[in-house]
């Protein structure tokens, strides 16, 4: 008696009878992608027709989206000339309507109008829909357990590298300039060997290292402008600082161009390193707005196509810049805005080492600095690449190596004086170069002694300190305008001596009033509302710069009134400043 089969098991015979129905498909191979339509015969079997060739092979392995909500397919393909496997993310909404990405990429598309529409549906619904992540920024991803370059490659720990994946898809105008070259090795002994003893070139190698700290430091945007005597070495720090991350010679950056363009160069460095060299070829209002918009890490708002605002776009980078003057007083010279915050954010560090010798302290059994200078440019220009991957690496693979950064960073803080506003701002920016160069140095990445990066380091920022002191920067050019007006007009025609006779010729451009006191340097000046607005407070708050001008015991508070004017008889309201310059430039 034979059995009949169950219903279960005649439902799978009819699931699996179904399954081996012949149905259209695509096919993948070394020769191409290829569409195997079906046909019926005429005794109603179906048979598969000869295979339409559509492209070069293209295969899917995932899809994608991006922060702002587009959606991606990845796919893979062999490049024609290097022969390597690349990987992209292809915009869904450009399938079907724009073939030439694909072209752009070395794939041949055949031209037909039904082979296109195959490969359409092809690229939108077949193969492998693993999930990716799709950046359009270089740096920490994945909060953070990978970091991408900006020529796309992800450096990603062992533990991660099955669960992170990710694509960038930003500006690779510049992947070619962060490949590697030399080895990590050659670098330490023909490069970072130097640093050693050479604070301006510990500084920029120490910043390139830093800049992937900033954001797992929680620190905003900023940077050094080194400034001094033409040829006396910065481009050359700037090299050696750039080969830490890629080539230095297609790296370096110049500060001409357009504030989009800076913004897009910026964006494509974030949590990266930037170079911008020789600022003196620049337009000093340029500059200004480059800085802030650069140092400020955010894009201007931007209209889309479809209505609304464009999805403004974000960045942390550590800056170096070089040029022959401070920023400030390039900027000055040329009546460019150059307010606090950038000031704290890109401060401006004298070059010179003070040694005679350019940026050098000491020139390691070199004749001379340009002798050394040369050796740096050419060893750079050979072995790059390598430094950055390993600090990078360093932080994925050892999670203590953060708290360590984090009490080295305390350590250089307990060595400065005591600072608050922006003084504090920027000590703290030299305590993460310091960090950065110290923890390198002890896992093996400089090759450079542990204990010489805080000496390095702490010797650029006495320098920078030297120059700008503990105060608050708004409150040194307050008051820097405020002494700047006296010591112009106080003894000018524009001042007229109180009391005068009825007759006396009031001058055209009058400033205020001066009473006389027992000696000249405790004479008194009332001077107008609007000159002291728009003379003495020129873009800063008017009650911040009372403030400034009060505690520096000068300008007078009018207790009687509760005010900041005093009344002059006859003559209506005056501010009051007491002496000729505020006490401690006398006592000096």
């Amino acid at each position: 008696m034979i059995n009949e089969p169950t219903p279960e098991i005649q439902a799978q015979n009819l699931q699996e009878f179904e399954a081996a129905e012949i149905k259209p498909r695509y096919e993948c191979n070394r020769n191409g992608v290829f569409y195997i339509g079906v046909e019926t015969d005429k005794d109603g079997k179906a048979h598969e027709k000869p295979p339409i060739r559509l492209s070069d092979p293209i295969n899917l392995i995932g899809n994608g989206i991006d922060g702002a909500g587009n959606h991606y397919r990845i796919i893979e393909w062999r490049d024609n000339i290097s022969r390597k496997r690349l990987t992209t993310a292809l915009p869904m909404a450009e399938i079907g309507t724009n073939w030439g990405r694909l072209q752009s990429l070395g794939l041949a598309i055949m031209a037909n109008r039904r082979k296109r529409e195959l490969l359409a549906d092809y690229l939108q619904t077949d193969g492998s829909h693993t999930p990716y992540s799709i950046t359009a920024q270089s740096g920490w991803i994945k909060r953070p357990r990978a970091y991408v370059l900006p020529n796309g490659q992800i450096i990603v720990s062992e533990a991660y590298k099955s669960r992170v994946r990710a694509i960038y898809n930003g500006d690779k105008s510049q992947a070619a300039a962060y490949n590697e070259a030399g080895t990590l090795a050659d670098w330490q002994k023909e490069v970072a060997v130097y640093a050693a003893g050479n604070s301006r070139l510990s500084l920029a190698i120490g910043a390139a290292l830093s800049a992937p700290l900033l954001y797992l430091l929680g620190m905003e945007s900023g940077g050094f402008h080194l400034f001094g005597d033409s040829r006396d070495g910065k481009s050359t720090a700037a090299r050696a600082a750039l080969s830490v991350w890629g080539s230095p010679a297609e790296l370096m950056a110049s500060w001409t161009g357009t504030s989009h363009g800076f913004n897009n160069l910026a964006n494509s460095r974030n949590d990266g390193f930037l170079v911008l060299d020789e600022i003196g070829q620049a337009n000093p209002r340029h500059v200004s707005q480059t800085a802030y918009s650069v140092i400020n890490g955010i894009s201007k708002i931007q209209g889309a196509k479809d209505g609304g605002n464009r999805e403004a776009t974000r960045w942390r980078i550590m800056l170096l810049s070089t040029g022959e003057k401070p920023l400030d007083g390039f900027l000055q010279a040329a009546k460019a805005d150059w307010n606090a915050g950038q000031a704290a954010r890109l401060p401006s560090i004298p070059s010179d080492a003070g040694k005679g010798l350019g940026i050098f302290d000491t020139l390691h059994g070199h004749q001379k600095g340009s002798h050394l200078a040369e050796s740096i440019n050419q060893a750079a220009s050979r072995n790059y690449g390598h430094a950055g991957r390993a600090f990078v690496e360093l932080m994925l693979i050892k999670p203590a190596a953060l708290s360590e950064a984090r009490q080295l960073i305390a350590d250089f803080m307990a060595t400065l004086p005591d600072m608050d506003g922006q003084a504090r701002t920027v000590a703290s920016r030299f305590a993460a170069v310091a960090a950065a160069l110290e923890l390198a140095a002890r896992h093996g990445i400089t090759g450079i002694a542990a204990g010489l990066a805080f000496p390095a380091i702490k010797q650029c920022f006495d320098s920078w300190f030297e120059r700008n002191g503990t105060g608050k920067f708004e409150d040194r050019k307050i008051m820097e305008n405020a002494i700047n007006f006296a010591q112009r007009n106080f003894d000018s025609q524009r001042f007229v001596i109180l009391p005068n006779p009825p007759s006396f010729s009031v001058p055209h451009d009058l400033a205020g009033y001066r009473k006389k006191g027992e000696q000249p340097e405790n004479d008194c000046f009332y001077i107008l509302p609007a000159v002291f607005s728009d003379e003495i407070c020129k873009d800063f708050d008017k009650a911040k710069v009372c403030d400034v001008l009060h505690n520096a015991q000068w300008l007078q508070y009018n207790k009687a009134g509760g005010r900041w004017q005093h009344q002059l008889k006859g003559k209506g309201r005056f501010f009051l400043i007491c002496g000729t310059l505020p006490p401690h430039e006398m006592g000096e």
